[in-house]
């Protein structure tokens, strides 16, 4: 029986603002990890996504591993933990940007990490506001930037408060702050990266594997097609000599 006291590390998670992301409980995930399994054996978050898990797993001190398949999101991943705070504020943009990224064929780490910042439900299809409010908004967001200090509780500034009547909530600083918050990760530098499949470690032996697929009866991420079955029978097989754990709302497969 898994075992949880509710206690979890205080302060904000660390992530990119990806959708389907487990930010909102990663501390909890990390927290029961160590309650059950310790802090001994090496992590391996094998469909990283937007590095939530990772991420946090290295904020508690593990040994951690984070792989992810998908191109785009495992370079956007790396990209990020390189920026600086004077880097941040290039990843607002205005709707007709964001529409030109968008549509351009090839697309670098930075486009794609413009287009999750400012994007409507961080899908990367859809500017974040409605044609009628996406120039006030971003100019206001713009202003926020260079004119105060202390932009990460834009709440608080005397430049949001003054316009506060004319505005609902300036969602994109909000997804900038998560950014943001990836370079100021301690032991970065220690964050062992890969660009693979999950199957590609198959030879792993007495460490814990954390795995977060796409849910049942969906198309998996990015359109891309998952293969459950295949994914249940090679996470069994790999618990025989490892600790694994499959995070998701629902598994039908009885051996979990």
């Amino acid at each position: 029986m898994i075992k949880y006291s509710g206690n979890y590390r205080k302060g904000k998670a660390i992530g990119l603002p990806y959708q389907g992301s487990k930010k909102k409980i990663s501390r909890k995930i990390v927290e029961i990890v160590k309650e059950n399994f310790g802090t001994e054996k090496k992590v391996y978050d094998l469909l990283g996504g937007g590095g939530a898990i990772s991420c946090e797993f290295l904020l508690q001190g593990f040994d951690i591993v984070y792989n992810e398949k998908n191109s785009d999101v495992y370079e956007m991943f790396k990209h990020s933990l390189n920026l600086k705070t004077e880097d941040l504020k290039k990843y607002i943009i205005s709707r007709d940007e964001f529409l030109r990224i968008r549509d351009k064929k090839e697309k670098t780490p930075e486009d794609n990490l413009k287009l999750l910042v400012n994007s409507f439900g961080n899908k990367c299809s859809s500017y974040l506001y409605s044609a009628e409010n996406s120039d006030f908004k971003y100019n206001l967001a713009v202003e926020i930037l260079e004119n105060e200090e202390n932009w990460r509780q834009y709440k608080q500034t005397e430049t949001y408060n003054n316009k506060i009547e004319r505005l609902e909530q300036i969602e994109r600083l909000q997804q900038l702050e998560q950014l943001g918050q990836l370079q100021q990760l301690e032991r970065v530098q220690l964050l062992e990266l890969h660009n693979k499949s999950y199957k590609d470690f198959s030879h792993l032996e007495n460490t814990i594997i954390y795995l977060d697929p796409p849910y049942e009866n969906t198309t998996g991420y990015h359109g891309e097609t998952f293969e459950h079955k295949e994914f249940y029978n090679w996470a069994y097989e790999m618990s025989k000599k490892n600790i694994v754990l499959i995070s998701s709302y629902e598994i039908t497969d009885k051996r979990f």
